[in-house]
């Protein structure tokens, strides 16, 4: 019996509940109303995390929670980076619990793994996987899973580890082709799987036209009928949606409580096939590979699929060139980051004579290479990006707004580069289920005391709501702060 097996099919992501942050009172009580009427529904598996919704999640869930008896079943999520150890997990733990007003979870999640190596570092002795290991000795957890981001070869490595009772992956059609070995590995080894963006980020919501191939009638929703065939795979037991709205919610609910036109078995047997007919659409048969440039062909190739299609906005961006770029390069997050965008193909051809789509891959390539260096999606270019803004310029203090991933990453890349700094390090945040608490060996501060800390410098870290952010600190220029934006306009994420 598999650890998702009593959950209803459908999970509740919390990641775009209509809230602005920890101080939106009416947001969050919104918010909690949707919480309660997906609990109302049967949905019983939340996932979660400090940061989700602006920081606003915990505080929606400990509202929504006070408010039901209906079953739930909620995550607690824990990355490797700021944190390294089972004390750091322990009290990552207790922080987050104690924002949503509960005693214990039923999900451990080791949240984001980039990488085999990731992998190694997490469960090493002392580790945060030792520290869950601990918490569930304790009976203050159920089990113990993880979220992959790491190439598909080192996610199979992950699942036959045996280290993990649950999964979750990102799996929808756009990338149903290439996935499907890590989904049978993991059901080979009873480890069941939550999907996350079933609608490959939005993508096949834009362009349901085009996708419309996945219907079994023409009643059946195109989003219905892809989010059906993310749970048709044996090893999928929950695929995750978040909501922003009762309607969302509700079609959403209705997928997989309404009769399923076909069975799970027609349709992925009916839809894998389709997917190798598109055209221009990499199958991912790993054919190309070999490249004596060196180039990871395959994984530029199959990654390249989002630009197939049209893309609504995503992390408050608009512009459509922009949006495909932070949906080819979400791709690669975790597995290939040029150090510099300079192509290095030789134009040999190898990989178009091997090619069964017969698509144009030198011209694919070279494209990749452009749209990189375009979007700051280079180490030289991030490392120029920190000269830029922060090397030689004689600050006494640096602040890092919001503290989180992006902050870490700005401070570990510092580092690598340039060597310890001669200025300080300063965190902030709007949540104040963060403040006082330690992010390795800084402690994170409220934004009320930006005056009187006065750093030199605050660098604006966070991608989605960076002109947000922005906006509510400029007035601290006026004290003689500069406040600056990590990334440029056209630059896509350096965390995703």
């Amino acid at each position: 019996m598999g650890v998702f097996d009593n959950h209803f099919p459908l999970g509740l992501g919390t990641s775009h509940f209509p809230v602005s942050g920890p101080k939106d009172a009416a947001g969050i009580e919104k918010s909690a109303m949707l919480v309660n009427r997906a609990l109302d529904k049967g949905v019983t598996y939340i996932d979660t995390a400090l940061s989700y919704s602006a920081g606003a999640a915990p505080s929606i869930l400990k509202a929504a929670f006070a408010q039901t008896k209906k079953p739930f079943a909620v995550t607690v999520k824990v990355m490797y980076g700021t944190e390294k150890t089972a004390d750091d997990a322990r009290r990552v733990f207790d922080l987050h619990i104690k924002a949503m007003g509960l005693d214990r979870a039923a999900f451990f999640v080791c949240w984001t793994i980039a990488s085999y190596e990731m992998f190694t570092l997490m469960t090493q002795k002392g580790g945060i996987y030792e520290g869950a290991v601990k918490l569930k000795k304790d009976g203050l957890i159920d089990h113990i899973c993880f979220s992959s981001h790491a190439p598909l070869d080192d996610t199979i490595k992950i699942v036959e580890s045996g280290a993990f009772e649950g999964m979750t992956l990102s799996y929808s059609l756009l990338n149903a082709a290439q996935t499907q070995s890590a989904l049978d590995s993991a059901l080979a080894r009873n480890i069941d799987v939550a999907v996350m963006n079933p609608l490959g980020g939005g993508v096949i919501a834009q362009n349901a036209g085009f996708f419309a191939f996945a219907r079994v009638n023409e009643a059946e929703k195109t989003t219905s009928a892809a989010m059906r065939f993310a749970k048709s795979h044996p090893s999928v037991k929950i695929v995750l949606s978040g909501v922003s709205s009762e309607h969302e919610l509700d079609e959403n609910i209705g997928t997989f409580t309404e009769p399923n036109p076909e069975t799970d078995d027609n349709r992925f047997k009916r839809l894998m096939g389709n997917i190798r007919e598109i055209k221009g659409f990499c199958t991912g048969c790993g054919y190309c590979a070999g490249c004596p440039a060196g180039i990871p062909v395959s994984e530029l190739m199959r990654n390249r699929n989002k630009l197939l299609f049209d893309g609504g906005p995503v992390y408050n961006r608009t512009d459509p060139d922009i949006i495909k770029n932070i949906n080819l390069f979400y791709s690669h997050r975790g597995e290939w980051i040029p150090e510099v965008p300079v192509n290095p193909c030789i134009r040999c051809g190898q990989c178009e004579k091997k090619c069964t789509q017969k698509l144009k891959i030198i011209d694919a390539i070279s494209d990749t290479h452009d749209r990189a260096a375009k979007a700051g999606f280079s180490l030289s270019a991030r490392r120029e990006r920190l000269k830029e803004l922060l090397f030689a310029k004689r600050y006494r203090k640096v602040g890092l707004y919001p503290s989180g991933g992006f902050a870490d990453k700005v401070q570990s890349l510092y580092n690598d580069v340039f060597g310890k700094p001669e200025f300080e390090w300063l965190l902030f945040n709007s949540n104040p289920n963060t403040w006082g608490q330690p992010a390795g060996e800084l402690i994170i501060n409220s934004p009320d005391q930006i005056s009187s800390l006065h750093p030199d410098i605050i660098v604006i870290c966070t991608y989605k709501y960076a002109e947000d952010i922005y906006a509510s600190l400029r007035h601290y220029k006026n004290e003689g702060i500069a406040i600056v934006k990590l990334h440029k306009d056209t630059d896509v994420p350096w965390v995703y």
